[in-house]
């Protein structure tokens, strides 16, 4: 009997002190503790690990980041490296225990090194060869304990800086129909609607996300004969001028017309409840908006200020004012000649934006708030940036513009857009189109994302990407175009690091 209480209070003992191992292995450590003991297996640990300097390389190159997977014995670089980074002659910078006996650099089918072992040591300058499969091995001060670690640099295969115009997913617009003359689409609320004009009459289309293309159309009948190019849509209503300028509203989505007890020139754009437009009274243009509030009071317009033929007006939000504010590029002054101006509204005011002659001068293009990548001059990783865009409309000289600007400061300067951003060749010469950003939701397959901190996993499978949608138009031989054409930046289709 007293034979069976040993052996029980030795299992105890075991069990008890394998109890305190397990409690103190489970306790957080920092990865910059190297103080290992020479016979512990967790000297085989790395603790960082990250590239060295090289600008002939890439700029910023020692600012990647690398993840540590410990559990799968894994190291690399989520946010990839831009496309053509050469990844086949680069030196590591690499801590783990300092009483580690050996660290080894095992390349095999390397592109230029084949397969080759390399011993590392912190002053090493034996380049890696990451084209191949590349393991990094430790070994424990004892030689008893060997850890093992695969290590890929990740490099785009497309560049993230190019604007893709997927001639795949272009379709026709809803409701087109023979004999197509004109065509307008506008954003009321959540609700995007499109009204063509066709050889069987009006068509009015709707739908709520122009990315899935299914849309509800429907024949209508206007009370006037309608100016389709000036329908417009405010916070609550649709407005559009008759051939003879008279200003007309829609409270029901185009169904009943109202007739406003107006005529103005030109639609200018919505802003908040009210629209905003220009009356040519006896050669003298003025501002003009409807409804009209209490204190508004009609002013003349300056003879820089486009009285048609303006870009459709965008609404922008920016920390710099208390209100919401609005652009607009482009257009016909009273003269006659073009505008290369673009001009803003905080919802009283009007005022010249640009202080540069970048932008030519163009009637009817696109003015579009989208983003670009960035590259820093403290990271390899370009970084989204908030850019405003034109592109299309005609130039002074009646011939089409195929180049794209930007700008990345709210439209005060502009400049010609990188390559990427580039209109393709696949892509028509437009004036006169309407441009809307929608956020989808796109996913991705491929193994889970790991955060920069090691151990914490990220699954990212799905994120919201904002699309470009591109409606309708006139080319160059001044026919209606029938497409609406999807764009969206390459990059920000790539899965997100979190």
């Amino acid at each position: 009997m007293k034979r069976y209480i040993s052996i029980y209070l030795m299992l105890a003992l075991v069990g008890a002190m394998s109890l305190g191992s397990c409690n103190k292995k489970d306790e957080p450590s920092t990865t910059t503790d190297t103080s290992y003991s020479v016979n512990s297996r967790t000297s085989t640990l790395v603790s960082s690990f990250g590239l060295k300097a090289n600008s002939k390389i890439l700029n910023n190159l020692d600012s990647v980041k690398f993840t540590i997977d410990q559990d799968r014995g894994v190291i690399y670089n989520a946010d990839s490296l831009p496309r053509g980074t050469r990844v086949n002659a680069l030196l590591a910078s690499i801590t783990c225990a300092s009483n580690v006996s050996l660290r080894e650099i095992v390349i095999s089918n390397g592109s230029r090194l084949g397969d080759t072992t390399i011993v590392y040591t912190s002053s090493s300058t034996d380049s890696i060869d990451f084209t191949g499969d590349v393991t990094l091995r430790i070994t424990s001060g004892d030689g008893m304990h060997v850890g093992s670690y695969k290590v890929k640099v990740n490099v785009h295969k497309m560049d993230v800086d190019t604007l893709l115009w997927n001639e795949s997913r272009r379709r026709n617009l809803p409701g087109v129909q023979a004999g197509l003359v004109a065509s307008k689409t506008v954003l009321l609320g959540d609700e995007y609607l499109c009204l063509t004009k066709g050889d069987g009459g009006l068509m009015l289309s709707s739908c709520a996300d122009p990315g899935v293309g299914e849309w509800d159309e429907s024949e209508i009948l206007l009370p006037f004969e309608p100016q389709v190019e000036s329908l417009t849509a405010t916070a609550n209503a649709l407005y559009m001028l008759d051939v003879n300028g008279e200003l007309f509203s829609s409270t029901d989505k185009g169904e009943h017309w109202t007739d406003c007890g107006v005529a103005w020139h030109w639609i200018v754009g919505g802003y908040d409840d009210r629209v905003l437009g220009v009356i040519n009274s006896d050669g003298l243009w003025i501002h003009d908006e409807y409804p009209q509030r209490s204190h508004f009071v009609r002013t003349t317009v300056s003879d820089k200020f486009p009285v048609m033929g303006m870009s459709s007006l965008v609404l922008a939000s920016n920390g710099w004012t208390g209100s919401q504010q609005a652009m607009m590029a482009g257009g016909v002054l009273a003269d006659g000649s073009l505008s290369n101006l673009v001009w803003g509204y905080d919802g009283e005011h009007w005022a010249c934006i640009n202080n540069d002659n970048v932008l030519p001068e163009l009637v009817e293009p696109v003015l579009l708030a989208y983003y670009t990548m960035v590259r820093s001059s403290s990271s390899a990783s370009p970084t989204k940036r908030v850019t405003w865009m034109v592109m299309g409309g005609r130039l002074s000289d009646g011939s089409m513009n195929m180049t794209s600007y930007v700008s990345r400061n709210q439209g005060i300067n502009w400049s010609k857009g990188e390559s990427g951003v580039q209109q393709p060749s696949h892509m028509p010469a437009f004036y006169g189109a309407q441009v809307f950003t929608h956020e989808r939701m796109v996913g991705a397959g491929g193994p889970m994302l790991l955060s920069y901190n090691p151990g914490h996993v990220t699954d990212v499978t799905e994120w919201q990407c904002p699309y470009i949608y591109l409606f309708g138009g006139y080319g160059a031989d001044e026919k209606a175009l029938g497409s609406v054409w999807e764009g969206v930046l390459s990059g920000l289709t790539f899965k997100p690091v979190f």
